[in-house]
């Protein structure tokens, strides 16, 4: 009997195995679509009041709110046959509850927006959760121009800031268009993000020169950052 249940086992697991490279038979949609799961639920952080006390989070609300987003940016319906897309929306309901519970009190007592769960403060801890979730075979993260950068933890490595530099920060790139390729540390995807009026209030005018690593005002439509995905095998 115990040799049975070993066998059985053993065979569960190749059959899990066999079934991934239906998931990631496209590396590309997969790398996009999770930026645009990223982006549906960060949205939905967007709100002063959960700003200010992310206890009055309801979970349930927030993940239904997630996935309408999606379904309407991504045209198609979150894909629960998807490991990728299933380990970030477990790392998005992660991040929402311990933010609901308090976990994140005191995290970041200093600043002009001490101890608030600004968006950009889920997005990162979304994206550590992220990659702990796939053993560092995904990771997920917001950066910027080293002009930009706000948080030193989401600093651009050298790729990220080749194709910031000179592609995005150029005038020719077509805005909203991601680039990828493939590289020797894996699939790469980077999307870049434009300030929407909602962004301004932390990065336009003198917030925005208080708070960047260059004394940089933010405007309605210029660059403000990126979203930066890897997926390995």
């Amino acid at each position: 009997m115990q040799n049975y249940k070993i066998l059985a086992q053993g065979l569960a697991f190749i059959m899990m195995l066999s079934f991934q490279p239906i998931a990631f038979a496209d590396t590309k949609e997969t790398a996009t679509d999770l930026t645009t799961l990223l982006r549906s639920a960060r949205s939905v952080t967007v709100n002063k009041k959960t700003i200010a006390d992310p206890s009055q989070f309801n979970v349930r609300k927030f993940i239904k709110k997630t996935k309408k987003n999606y379904l309407r940016s991504a045209g198609k319906k979150f894909d629960k046959s998807n490991i990728r897309l299933m380990q970030l929306m477990e790392a998005i309901e992660f991040v929402i509850t311990n933010a609901k519970d308090g976990k994140y009190a005191g995290k970041w007592p200093s600043g002009p927006y001490a101890n608030k769960f600004l968006p950009a403060r889920f997005a990162r801890e979304t994206g550590l959760k992220f990659t702990e979730l796939t053993g560092g075979k995904g990771t997920l993260k917001l950066t910027t121009s080293n002009a930009l950068l706000v948080n030193p933890e989401n600093k651009v490595d050298d790729w990220e800031n080749n194709v910031i530099e000179n592609k995005f920060l150029k005038g020719e790139w077509t805005r909203n268009e991601a680039f990828s390729e493939n590289t020797p540390n894996g699939y790469r995807l980077i999307l870049p993000e434009y300030y929407k009026t909602g962004c301004l209030g932390c990065h336009g005018g003198e917030n925005g020169k208080a708070i960047h690593a260059q004394p940089v005002e933010g405007h309605l439509g210029d660059f403000g950052g990126a979203i930066s995905v890897t997926l390995k095998e």
